[in-house]
């Protein structure tokens, strides 16, 4: 099976057309920056939007299954939630996504597998509206990326960014059986 690649594509696609790639296989391998994913521009600052991450996306069949191969190389920057500086954070890294045709095909993957059920995946998708088959390539791989980004990203060592007013009064906290000792004259 001959893998083909689109070489005029400077830019990731949106969609992949399985109609026409699922066969034969499908490859597109450039750089994305998180500016081209909507989702990324909340988390990396304006400063490095356009950081480059090296990808390389495959598309094939294997045997019964779809499987689409993505690999990442490179840094997706944040803001570090303890002292809000920048915060660098390594998205290097291989993921296989195994993409089902019907949900019976579940027993040819094994349980560690990460796997889609395209029949969900491009009903989701309004441009398969028309009964097109398009693979939202683009909207996975920033699911990919977005995955690597911790919920609450925070450097190993850092301190809070906190800014002390006043002094703190330590106040002297109130012994809860200082009521018991009154009593033990008494009894």
């Amino acid at each position: 099976m001959k893998n083909n690649t689109e070489n005029n594509a400077a830019v990731l696609p949106n969609h992949v057309n399985l109609e026409k790639w699922e066969e034969v296989g499908y490859s597109w391998s450039g750089r994305v920056t998180p500016r081209q994913f909507n989702r990324l521009l909340d988390i990396v600052p304006e400063e490095y939007q356009d950081q480059p991450i090296e990808l390389v996306c495959e598309l094939k069949k294997q045997g019964q299954l779809l499987v689409l191969t993505l690999a990442f190389t490179g840094d997706i920057w944040a803001i570090c939630q303890r002292c809000l500086n920048p915060l660098n954070i390594d998205v290097t890294h291989d993921a296989q996504l195994i993409l089902l045709q019907r949900e019976e095909q579940q027993s040819l993957v094994d349980e560690a597998d990460d796997y889609l059920l395209l029949e969900e995946l491009l009903a989701e998708q309004p441009e398969n509206q028309k009964g097109d088959r398009l693979l939202p390539l683009k909207k996975l791989v920033e699911d990919e990326l977005l995955l690597d980004v911790p919920l609450s990203a925070k450097h190993d060592d850092c301190e809070m960014a906190v800014v002390q007013v006043g002094e703190i009064i330590e106040e002297e906290a109130e012994n809860p059986f200082a009521a018991l000792a009154s009593l033990k004259g008494k009894l």
